[in-house]
């Protein structure tokens, strides 16, 4: 019977996992396209950091989920072809907070859900929503920081051009130590760049 309920509780997990990226690839391609770009270099990134094979399932489930929480936000704010206003750029940072609400209700899926909420960070301790640093910022999320920042400047955007591969790496370097784990910049750069 215990193994039963497990064995049940695994398939919720799987099944609303399955139903977050599901809703999220209808209600934004757009944002869809962007998470299964992330996975590729999110996984190569977590496997030559030798992370465990439930780790990488993390990543990767991370990579398809942290921007989870713009499936609540006006999409005439998301799809904005200028700068936002104060008023828009405040809701848009609240997608971390409303993503990880979302995904919370799946405990299965607990540390997902803490990278979703933490992966705007900072490594130097600036980023939001809670404005915490360093190695207090979960693994899977600096890494998805990282592999997150890299594409918006790699893609098209509503609101800026793509750059070019050797403009991403002086952006990349230049928020090593502020924005972003240094190490992992490092690595990230020699690996995937």
């Amino acid at each position: 019977m215990l193994k039963m309920n497990y064995v049940k509780s695994l398939n919720f997990s799987y099944d609303y996992a399955e139903l977050l990226k599901k809703i999220i690839k209808e209600t934004s391609y757009e944002t869809y396209l962007h998470s299964q770009r992330l996975k590729g270099p999110a996984f190569q990134l977590g496997k030559y950091l030798n992370l465990n094979k439930q780790q990488l399932d993390e990543v990767i489930l991370l990579a398809e989920l942290h921007d989870l929480g713009k499936i609540v936000i006006d999409n005439n704010i998301l799809a904005k072809k200028g700068p936002l206003n104060n008023e828009e750029w405040a809701r848009v940072k609240e997608h971390s907070q409303m993503g990880f609400q979302l995904a919370y209700n799946s405990l299965e899926i607990i540390n997902v859900a803490q990278g979703i909420l933490t992966h705007h960070e900072w490594w130097n301790g600036e980023g939001y929503p809670f404005g915490i640093g360093g190695e207090s910022i979960p693994l899977i999320a600096r890494i998805i920081a990282i592999v997150d920042a890299y594409d918006v400047m790699k893609y098209v955007r509503n609101y800026q051009q793509a750059m070019s591969k050797e403009k991403i790496i002086e952006e990349l370097i230049n928020s090593a130590g502020s924005q972003f784990d240094p190490e992992l910049i490092g690595l990230f750069i020699e690996l995937i760049l």
